[in-house]
């Protein structure tokens, strides 16, 4: 279920963030969150650098992309630095 987190990043994330029970589906929602929200801003900045850089960050991107989802699927949890801490952040709103 976690694995899903990352099909339609950031809107998946987002429901599985917000909608899910488990923590490991919600951490998951939430780097699922800023992995869909980091990844565009800097794809939207290596273009203004170059083409060259543009198509390095789109495959480097893709390539984590799909990482995260085969991962999560086989039971691994990898983790994106900076993320847990926000959601142990947003764990004491709840």
């Amino acid at each position: 279920m976690a694995a899903l987190a990352y099909i339609l990043l950031p809107v998946s994330g987002s429901f599985a963030f917000f909608v899910a029970q488990s923590r490991r589906v919600r951490i998951h929602g939430l780097q699922a969150i800023a992995y869909g929200t980091v990844w565009p801003l800097l794809l939207y900045l290596s273009s203004a650098l170059s083409s060259s850089a543009t198509i390095v960050v789109a495959a480097a991107g893709a390539l984590g992309w799909v990482a995260l989802m085969a991962l999560t699927a086989i039971g691994a949890d990898p983790k994106i630095p900076g993320v847990e801490r926000l959601f142990e952040l947003s764990e004491g709103e709840r």
